[in-house]
């Protein structure tokens, strides 16, 4: 666990965004199961193609095998960041629809 402490607090700035990964690290730890870091984006409200050019600025920014968590209400944004996950060689882990909000998760490749 020291190693992934470090890196975190390499790769994030600022105290709040250091502690909050931290409780992430500390709140997905299951035993005999692989470590992730989870991240989430909201995209509820925001508009098309700015809402697509967040997602894949999110993706970028994430390290290997960490998860970001999408949220949107549109369902063309869906089947947009969908696309972009098959071009690339990130893996749709999760996606559901919980009343008017979908919720995807990505894992990065």
């Amino acid at each position: 666990m020291g190693y992934e402490f470090s890196k975190i607090i390499n790769f994030r700035h600022g105290c709040c965004s250091v502690v909050w990964r931290i409780i992430t690290i500390v709140k997905n730890v299951q035993p005999g199961k692989k470590m992730t870091l989870t991240s989430k984006l909201s995209l509820v409200g925001i508009a098309w193609p700015v809402c697509l050019l967040k997602f894949k600025s999110a993706v970028d920014g994430l390290c290997a095998c960490e998860v970001l968590e999408v949220s949107t209400q549109d369902p063309d944004v869906v089947v947009n960041i969908t696309m972009i996950i098959d071009r690339s060689e990130d893996t749709l882990i999760n996606q559901q629809k919980e009343g008017g909000v979908y919720r995807l998760s990505v894992q990065k490749g």
